[in-house]
């Protein structure tokens, strides 16, 4: 196999050049023709020896082609390398209640924080990150991973379908995340929230003190319009588009900082009011958790090819030298 195949390509101009170096000493020949007399060529250009010429040539061709096989880095020879990786366990939970359907943060609330969450992943290096989302109830989505792919294509599908039943339980999604989390002493724990603070008696600041005895630590965010709030878009039975409505008045979503700020208090987090803000979560990320201590978490045989480049370049370099030293 080869690290890069892409050089390999090159080797097609191989059979050109040789067509090349052909015409190259035929013109050399017709050339001296038009300037000598054929009784001074005897003299002056002696007959060239076919199979140096020949020889020759072949040596410069193979010299090309080596050098461009050793580019592409060719890899044989199998060994096993032990491999230990390191990092923080991290779990995401992702509020996808209808309240996170309001459009004061746009194009919503949802859409909004899963862009976010694509963000964080591109500075999260090294650590498992799971994702987990709630309304009534929650469900784990990913669990602990590092493979961001399989992240990125479970967060697509994520909508407020999600998760059963309505309503918004954070004290149930903290709980479910600590069940899940391995309960090691090795390697740093935390919790991404991210909601507009709705909460349906869940009692989330009790499952806050729970992950305070875990020593795992929330960050808060808290997503709306805390003072105006937004409305909820739904569909009727039509499909046309209209708004939440509660005894025949509208519903506002406004996020509840108080009890989001709490939860972080509880942990020795920290609370972020987005509001209705663009921000950066993966900076964020950078802020307040990049410093969590990393725990050998697996260690694994990876198998690996050797590079042989050199072996390569080096018969390269002496095909070269052979081109060198014989003379026409």
């Amino acid at each position: 196999m080869f690290d890069q195949p892409f050089f390999l390509l090159f080797l097609w101009f191989i059979p050109l050049l040789a067509l090349l170096i052909r015409y190259a000493h035929k013109k050399k020949r017709q050339a001296a023709q038009r300037f000598l007399e054929p009784a001074m060529q005897k003299h002056l250009m002696p007959k060239r020896d076919g199979f140096r010429v020949l020889f020759r040539s072949i040596a410069l061709l193979t010299a090309i082609s080596l050098a461009w096989i050793a580019a592409a880095g060719p890899m044989f020879g199998v060994y096993f390398e032990d491999v230990s990786r390191k990092g923080a366990d991290i779990f995401v939970l992702l509020d996808v209640s209808r309240s996170m359907l309001a459009e004061d943060i746009p194009p919503n609330r949802l859409k909004r924080a899963k862009s976010d969450i694509k963000d964080l992943l591109q500075r999260v290096i090294g650590d498992r990150i799971g994702l987990i989302v709630f309304a009534g109830k929650p469900m784990v989505k990913v669990p602990l991973t590092t493979d961001h792919r399989f992240y990125n294509e479970t967060l697509d599908s994520v909508d407020v379908n999600s998760a059963p039943r309505g309503g918004t339980a954070i004290g149930d999604a903290i709980r479910k995340a600590l069940d899940t989390m391995p309960p090691e002493s090795n390697r740093d724990q935390a919790i991404v929230l991210i909601t507009d603070g709705d909460d349906q008696e869940s009692m989330p600041l009790e499952a806050a003190k729970d992950a305070a005895a875990r020593n795992v630590r929330i960050l808060s965010i808290g997503l709306g319009d805390p003072n105006e709030g937004g409305r909820i878009p739904i569909r009727d039975n039509n499909g046309n588009l209209i708004y939440l409505k509660h005894e025949g008045r509208e519903v506002w979503s406004k996020v509840n900082e108080q009890t989001l700020k709490e939860i972080a208090q509880q942990t020795g987090g920290a609370y972020i009011s987005a509001e209705t803000r663009a921000f950066d979560l993966g900076q964020i990320y950078i802020d307040y958790l990049s410093r969590l201590k990393g725990g050998e978490f697996q260690v694994e045989q990876r198998k690996k090819f050797r590079q042989q480049y050199q072996v390569f370049l080096a018969a390269a370099v002496l095909f070269l030298f052979v081109y060198i030293g014989i003379r026409e």
